[in-house]
C-alpha cells in the first residue's frame, strides 16, 4: 500500500481545489447567499437569523460554518469579492472531498489489498471533474453534505446502525436533500430485522435509529428556533425547501430534461396528457419499488449492500425524478464510486465515471450561463446540450442498474482488470518509410493543396489607392453613360468618409469608412445620367477604386477620377468573398497590409507572427483575396502531412498515418479556418508541430537518453516559440509540453541507466535554453515589422504591447450572436457564421461557416473518453496519457475563460482528437477490423465534406440544399 503516494495525491487535490477557488468567482446566486447568511449570523446571532421575510432555504446545520466565515471576514475586513472569501467558503468542502477520496481508497484496499487499483480509484475521486468544479469553481457545499452520507452507508455495510443514523442526521442537518436517501436508510434498518434472530432488538434499533437521526438537526436548530418552535419550524423549513421549486427539472440534465422538461412547470403536460408532476412521481415510485425489490432479493441471497442500494436510489431518483437540481447527483456519484470500491465492479466504476463527466458538463453549462440572456437554457445550443447530456446521463444510470441487478440478485461482480503486462520501458523503433508511403503522402498533400487553393480568392484587385489619410482629397469624374449603381472598394481607414456631389453641390451619396469597410466591395444605388460630372471627396481614408454600372450590370466608362478609377480592369464582375474581406480578415488581413507598407497597425490584440505570415502572402501575390489568404491556406495544407507524421510516429503504424492525414484533409475546420486570413491556423500548426517534436523527443530519450535527443529538444523549442508568437494559445500548449518533458525524464530515471545525473543536467539546461530563452527570442523577433516601421521601437514598447494585449483579453466584455462555450465545442454545436453573400439571384444562397468536422470531432470525443477510461481503469499507456495531456492543456484553460469565445478556439484541441482516433485504432487487436473502421471513417468524412463544401467555401447553391445543411437548430448559417 503506497500511502506516501496517496497523501501526496490528496494534498495536490486539496491545493488544486483551493487554487480554483481563488481564481474563480463562484456561482453568483449561491455565493451571495452564503456570504450574506454568514454575515448575518456573525452579526445578529442564530436567534435572529430566520427573520420573517428573509430568504434562507438551508437548514441550520452548515450555517455555523458560514457564520465562522462571516466572523473571520469581519475581523480581517475581507471584502465580499475578495479571493480570500472564495477560499474560506471552499475550504471545508475541499477537505471533505479529499476525505471522500481517502474513504474510497480505504474501502478499495480492503477489497483489493495487493493491487494498484485502490490508488487509481482514489485518484479519480480526488480529481473527479464533477467534484472539482462543484467545490473549487461553483463553491458549493456538496462535499461537506456528501461525506456524512458516505460514512453513514459505509457504517451500515458494517452493521453499525446507530452511528450510521447519527451521520445521516448530520447530513440532514446540512441539506434537506438527505431526505432523498431516507428510504434507503429505512430499507437498511428493516433489512436488519430480517437478518437478525432477535427481532425485538432489531425493532428497537429502528426506533432508536430514527431518534438518533433526529438529534443533529434538532441540536443544530435549537439556537435558531428555540425549544417551543423548534419542531414546527424545522418541518416547515425542510418541506418548504423541497416544494419551493415546482418544475420538472431545475437545470438537472436527466431523463426529464431529455424529454424537454427543464424549467417546465409541474402542472404542464409532459406526455400523452400526463403532467410532469405525475410523470415524476411515477418514476420515483418505480425507482422506490426497485429499491424494495433489490433489498428483499439481496437479503435473501446474502448480498445486501447499503452502499449499492444508496448509489442506485440516489442516482435513480436524480435521473428519473422531478424537481431535481443539477447538483443533486453529487452524493450519488460518490456513493457509486464507493460501491465500486466495495464490490470491485467495473460497471459501477464506469457508471460513476460516466456520470462524473455528464455532471461536470451539467454544472459547467449552468455556471457559465448564469446572469446571461440564456440563463434558463432556452437557446437552441444550450437546450441541445441539456438534452444530449441528459440522454448520456440516463444511459449511465441504466448501466448502473444492470450492475445493481447482477450484484443484488446474484452477488456477481465484474472486477476491475489488472494490468496484463507492464509497458515496455524502451519503446520500439519507428517503421522505415517505404516508397509507396512517400508517394501516398505527397499525393494526399497535393490533392489537399488543389482542394484548398481552388476557389480561394481573386488574383487581381485594385492596388493603387487614393490615399487621403489625415487629409481631404477630391477628384472630378465624368460618367460617359447612364449609371444606376456605384461600387466602392475602400482601403485603410481609422474613421473617414467618401462623399459624391453633383455640379450643383448637391450631395448624392455619403459613405462612412471605418475598420469594417476595408477591402470590401460595396454596392449602392446611385442614378447618374450620361455626361454628368461628379465630385468625389475622400476624407481621412484610402479608397482603391470606384466603379459605375448600368442597369445590365456592365461597367460604365468614365473620364477623370485619378486613382479612384485607374484600375477598371481589376473591378470584379460580382461582389463575393473572392474579392472582399469577411469576419476577422478586416483585422488580421488588414494588419498584414499595414505591416508590409510600414503603416500604423490596427490589430494589436494578438502577437504579430500570424500577421507577419499574412504579410508574406500579400507581398507575393498583392493585396488580393488570394494574396491575403495564401499563407494561411499553405499552412492548412502543410497541417495534413504533419498530422500524418504525428499519427504514424505515435502509433508506429503506416496505415494509421494515412488515415489521420486523410481525415484532416477532409476536416471542416481545417478547410474553412485555413482559407480565411486570420491567425488561428498558424497557432494550430505550430502547436501540433511542437507536439510532434516533443513526441519524437520522448521516444528518443527512452531509447537513446537525453544527450542523444538534443535535435528534437531544440526543434520543439523552436515550434513552441513560433506557436506563442502566432497566438497566446500556444502558451497553453507549453503546459502540456512541460508535463511531457518532465514525465519522460522521470521515465528515464526509472530505466536505471548509468549517467542519469548528467542527463538530468542536460535536460535542465536544455529546458531553460530551448523552452524559455529561445521561445522568448522568437517571440520578440516576431515584432520586427514594428521596428521596420519605427526604428525607435524598444523593448519597453514591446512590453507595453504585452500589457495592452493582456488588458484587452482580461477585460473584454463583448458579445457575439455566434459565440459559444467550451462544452458546446465538443460536439460542434454552434458554428461561427463568417460570411453571407447578399449579391445573389433569388433562390440561391451562399455562406461560409466555421464548423467542426463531424468525423474527427465526434469520433475523436469518443476516442478521448475511451482513452481516459483506459487510463483510470488500470489499462492505460504512456501514449494515451500523452494525448490526453496535450488535449487537456489546450481545452482546460478555456473552461476558466469568461470572455466571448468561439468554436474555432477548439481547433488546436481537435488535433489531439485526431491523435486519439489514431491511438484507439492502433489498439484494436483485429488489424483488419481496425483498417475497415479507418476506411469507413475516411469514407464518411468524404461524403460529409462533399455535402458541406458549399458552406465551407461560400459556393452558391439552391435554397433547398442550403437549408438541408442546417441539421441542428443551433447551426443557423443560412
Amino acid at each position: 500500500m503506497n500511502t506516501q503516494a496517496l497523501w501526496w495525491m490528496l494534498g495536490c487535490a486539496l491545493v488544486l481545489r483551493l487554487v480554483l477557488a481563488l481564481v474563480t468567482e463562484g456561482y453568483p446566486y449561491d455565493m451571495s447567499c452564503f456570504v450574506a447568511w454568514g454575515d448575518k449570523l456573525a452579526s445578529q446571532g442564530p436567534a435572529a437569523f430566520y427573520s420573517e421575510g428573509y430568504f434562507a432555504d438551508y437548514p441550520p446545520g452548515y450555517l455555523f460554518v458560514l457564520g465562522l466565515v462571516g466572523l473571520i471576514r469581519g475581523v480581517f475586513s475581507i471584502p465580499f469579492e475578495s479571493p480570500l472569501t472564495y477560499f474560506l467558503l471552499a475550504l471545508v468542502p475541499s477537505v471533505c472531498d479529499c476525505a471522500a477520496a481517502w474513504l474510497v481508497w480505504r474501502v478499495a484496499v480492503r477489497a483489493m489489498p495487493d493491487s494498484k487499483v485502490p490508488l487509481l480509484l482514489a485518484a479519480f475521486t480526488a480529481f473527479n471533474p464533477l467534484l472539482l468544479f462543484d467545490t473549487g469553481v461553483w463553491k458549493q457545499i456538496d462535499g461537506a453534505f456528501a461525506l456524512p452520507l458516505l460514512l453513514c452507508f459505509l457504517l451500515l455495510e458494517e452493521r453499525r446502525y446507530l452511528p450510521a443514523a447519527f451521520l445521516y442526521g448530520v447530513a440532514l442537518a446540512i441539506k434537506p436533500q438527505a431526505l432523498l436517501f431516507g428510504p434507503v436508510l429505512a430499507a437498511c434498518f428493516l433489512a436488519a430485522i430480517a437478518q437478525e434472530e432477535n427481532r425485538f432488538r432489531a425493532f428497537a434499533r429502528c426506533f432508536g435509529g430514527a431518534a438518533v437521526a433526529l438529534v443533529p438537526p434538532l441540536a443544530a436548530g435549537l439556537p435558531f428556533y428555540g425549544i417551543t418552535s423548534l419542531i414546527p419550524s424545522l418541518v416547515e423549513k425542510y418541506f418548504g425547501t423541497v416544494s419551493s421549486y415546482p418544475y420538472a427539472s431545475i437545470n438537472a440534465f436527466n431523463w426529464l430534461t431529455a424529454l424537454g422538461g427543464n424549467w417546465e412547470p409541474l402542472e404542464n403536460e409532459a406526455l400523452l396528457g400526463i403532467s410532469w408532476h405525475t410523470l415524476g412521481w411515477f418514476f420515483i415510485l418505480l425507482v422506490t419499488a426497485g429499491l424494495v425489490f433489490f433489498a428483499v432479493r439481496s437479503v435473501r441471497g446474502g448480498h445486501f449492500s447499503p452502499l449499492l442500494l444508496a448509489a442506485y436510489y440516489g442516482l435513480g431518483v436524480f435521473t428519473f425524478g422531478h424537481c431535481m437540481h443539477e447538483r443533486y447527483m453529487v452524493p450519488g456519484v460518490l456513493l457509486a464510486l464507493l460501491a465500486a470500491a466495495r464490490w470491485n465492479d467495473i460497471r459501477l466504476y464506469a457508471a460513476g465515471f460516466g456520470m462524473s463527466l455528464t455532471g461536470f458538463i451539467n454544472l459547467a453549462t449552468v455556471y457559465t450561463l448564469a446572469g446571461t440572456e440564456d440563463e434558463w437554457l432556452t437557446s437552441a445550443t444550450s437546450s441541445t446540450v441539456a438534452v444530449l447530456d441528459g440522454l448520456a446521463e440516463t444511459v449511465c444510470c441504466i448501466m448502473l442498474l444492470f450492475a445493481v441487478w447482477d450484484i443484488a440478485l446474484h452477488g456477481h461482480a465484474l472486477p476491475l482488470p489488472a494490468r496484463s503486462r507492464a509497458e515496455e520501458t524502451v519503446p520500439a523503433g519507428q517503421p522505415r518509410w517505404r516508397p509507396w508511403e512517400r508517394r501516398a503522402l505527397l499525393g494526399l498533400t497535393l490533392a489537399t493543396a488543389v482542394l484548398s487553393f481552388a476557389y480561394l480568392g481573386d488574383t487581381t484587385a485594385p492596388q493603387n489607392p487614393l490615399d487621403a489619410t489625415d487629409t481631404v482629397l477630391t477628384e472630378q469624374v465624368t460618367v460617359e453613360g447612364t449609371a444606376v449603381d456605384l461600387w466602392v472598394y475602400p482601403g485603410i481607414s481609422f474613421g473617414g468618409s467618401l462623399k459624391v456631389t453633383d455640379e450643383g453641390g448637391n450631395v448624392l451619396f455619403v459613405q462612412e469608412l471605418g475598420y469594417s469597410t476595408c477591402f470590401n466591395w460595396s454596392e449602392t444605388r446611385l442614378s447618374v445620367t450620361a455626361g454628368q460630372t461628379l465630385t468625389v471627396t475622400v476624407e481621412n481614408a484610402q479608397v482603391f477604386e470606384l466603379a459605375f454600372r448600368d442597369g445590365d450590370g456592365n461597367l460604365v466608362p468614365v473620364t477623370g477620377g485619378g486613382a479612384l478609377l485607374d484600375e477598371q480592369d481589376a473591378v470584379p464582375d460580382t461582389i463575393s468573398q473572392l474579392n472582399s474581406m469577411y469576419f476577422d480578415e478586416i483585422y488580421h488581413g488588414r494588419t498584414g497590409y499595414e505591416q508590409l507598407h510600414k503603416m500604423p497597425v490596427y490589430e494589436t490584440t494578438h502577437p504579430p507572427l500570424g500577421k507577419d505570415l499574412i504579410m508574406v502572402g500579400i507581398a507575393l501575390f498583392g493585396m488580393t483575396g488570394f494574396g491575403w489568404r495564401f499563407s494561411g491556406t499553405l499552412f492548412g495544407v502543410l497541417l495534413v502531412p504533419l498530422a500524418w507524421c504525428f499519427a504514424r510516429r505515435l502509433t508506429r503504424k503506416r496505415w494509421i498515418g494515412a488515415v489521420a492525414g486523410t481525415l484532416l484533409a477532409l476536416d471542416f475546420m481545417r478547410f474553412a479556418q485555413s482559407r480565411i486570413a486570420t491567425i488561428d491556423i498558424y497557432g494550430t500548426f505550430f502547436i501540433l508541430l511542437g507536439a510532434y517534436f516533443m513526441l519524437w523527443y520522448c521516444q528518443s530519450v527512452l531509447q537513446k537518453g537525453v544527450n542523444g535527443s538534443l535535435l528534437p529538444m531544440a526543434l520543439g523549442g523552436v515550434a513552441f516559440g513560433l506557436g506563442c508568437a502566432a497566438k497566446w494559445t500556444g502558451i497553453y500548449a507549453g503546459a502540456g509540453l512541460a508535463i511531457l518533458y518532465l514525465g519522460v525524464l522521470y521515465a528515464r530515471w526509472r530505466q536505471k541507466q548509468p549517467g542519469f545525473r548528467e542527463e538530468f543536467r542536460t535536460a535542465a539546461l536544455g529546458g531553460v535554453l530551448f523552452y524559455v530563452l529561445l521561445p522568448l527570442c522568437i517571440y520578440i523577433l516576431s515584432y520586427l515589422p514594428y521596428w521596420w516601421r519605427d526604428p525607435s521601437f524598444s523593448l519597453g514598447d514591446w512590453w507595453q504591447c504585452q500589457v495592452s494585449m493582456y488588458s484587452y483579453h482580461s477585460n473584454l466584455e463583448a458579445t457575439h450572436p455566434f459565440e459559444s462555450r467550451w462544452y458546446t465545442w465538443l460536439l460542434g454545436l454552434r458554428p461561427v457564421w463568417y460570411y453571407q453573400n447578399t449579391h445573389l439571384a433569388a433562390g440561391m444562397k451562399a455562406s461560409i461557416a466555421g464548423l467542426g468536422g463531424p468525423v474527427i470531432w465526434l469520433a475523436g470525443l469518443v476516442s478521448l473518453v475511451v482513452l481516459l477510461w483506459h487510463q483510470v481503469s488500470n489499462r492505460g499507456s504512456r501514449a494515451g496519457a500523452g494525448v490526453l495531456i496535450l488535449y487537456g492543456t489546450q481545452l482546460v484553460p478555456w473552461m476558466l475563460v469568461t470572455r466571448c469565445t468561439f468554436l474555432y478556439h477548439y481547433f488546436p484541441s481537435s488535433m489531439f482528437c485526431l491523435a486519439a482516433i489514431a491511438l484507439v485504432l492502433s489498439r484494436i487487436r483485429n488489424t483488419r477490423l481496425a483498417q475497415r473502421i479507418g476506411i469507413g471513417l475516411c469514407g464518411a468524412a468524404l461524403v460529409l465534406f462533399v455535402c458541406y463544401y458549399p458552406v465551407l467555401s461560400g459556393l452558391p447553391i439552391p435554397e433547398w440544399w442550403a437549408y438541408a445543411l442546417e441539421v441542428l437548430p443551433s447551426f443557423g448559417f443560412y
